[in-house]
């Protein structure tokens, strides 16, 4: 049943996925009215929902979640991720995440709430290019180090990933991902975790570097009687002119019921080198 379930929704996201390829490739005059905009910087405005482009940066993301029982939750994540070509079409990449929380469980209490570090993650991946197309793949692990138990998962887990882009034009492009997420030590009886995330994300670039994205995300929780569930966000990003910098926020709604309400979060993102564009 599971097996039926899982090709089930891996086939729908097909089919969606396919339904806007042919919708987006048909775009046939609209191409001659391309904006003109900077590739390096297109792609740095891509990347923020484009896990198979791989640029040396650092970023900080701030990020509110609201809860239907009142709680609040801000989490402030410094990551960073070294990139670098290992030949005319693929690049090599090591990323790092390490959080700050601040929990309250009901804004009407007393409750100073408590804030500590989350869990850090780490991960290692590969890209390659060929002309408009491009695909990437790897592998993260996603530690228990949180300082406070209510800031933490209690797990150790391993997601695999994989993921492909299409640029329609120079000003629009989307991308399809799939992440198994698979725990491998639990504590404090903590249930095990085994899910597939599927999301697909869709940039739009606009003249004077500024861009919008949608995505589309579900996740099917294999531990939890094949249970899936849908969210639905959108962004604004802007590539300052001068400097390597993109400031982008976005916000993300589940439409799968659940505890969570929205999810709001702004990022700020430097780049230390010019992207190594694959060719």
């Amino acid at each position: 049943m599971a097996a039926n379930n899982l090709r089930s929704v891996l086939w729908e996201s097909f089919e969606w996925f396919l339904f806007f390829t042919l919708l987006l490739s048909t775009r046939g005059s609209v191409a001659a009215a391309e904006p003109s905009i900077n590739p390096t910087k297109a792609d740095q405005l891509k990347q923020l929902n484009d896990q198979t482009i791989i640029a040396t940066h650092v970023s900080l993301d701030s990020e509110w979640e609201h809860f239907k029982d009142g709680a609040e939750k801000a989490t402030w994540t410094l990551a960073g991720l070294w990139g670098w070509p290992v030949g005319d079409s693929q690049d090599w990449g090591i990323r790092f995440r390490l959080p700050f929380s601040y929990y309250r469980t009901d804004q009407a209490s007393d409750d100073n709430g408590i804030g500590g570090v989350g869990d850090a993650e780490i991960g290692v991946g590969t890209a390659f290019r060929l002309s408009t197309w491009r695909t990437a793949g790897g592998i993260e692990l996603h530690t228990d180090t949180a300082s406070d138990s209510i800031l933490a998962e209690k797990v150790w887990r391993l997601k695999a990933g994989w993921g492909v882009a299409h640029d329609f034009s120079k000003w629009l492009s989307a991308s399809f991902n799939a992440d198994y997420n698979h725990s491998v030590a639990e504590r404090d009886d903590v249930r095990p975790q085994r899910y597939l995330e599927l999301s697909l994300p869709t940039t739009l670039i606009f003249p004077q570097a500024w861009s919008i994205n949608a995505r589309y995300k579900t996740a099917i929780d294999f531990q939890n009687g094949d249970r899936w569930n849908h969210r639905v966000g959108v962004g604004v990003a802007k590539r300052l002119s001068k400097i390597p910098i993109v400031i982008s926020a976005t916000v993300e709604k589940p439409l799968s019921g659940g505890a969570k309400r929205f999810q709001a979060s702004i990022g700020i993102v430097y780049y230390f080198q010019r992207y190594h564009s694959l060719k």
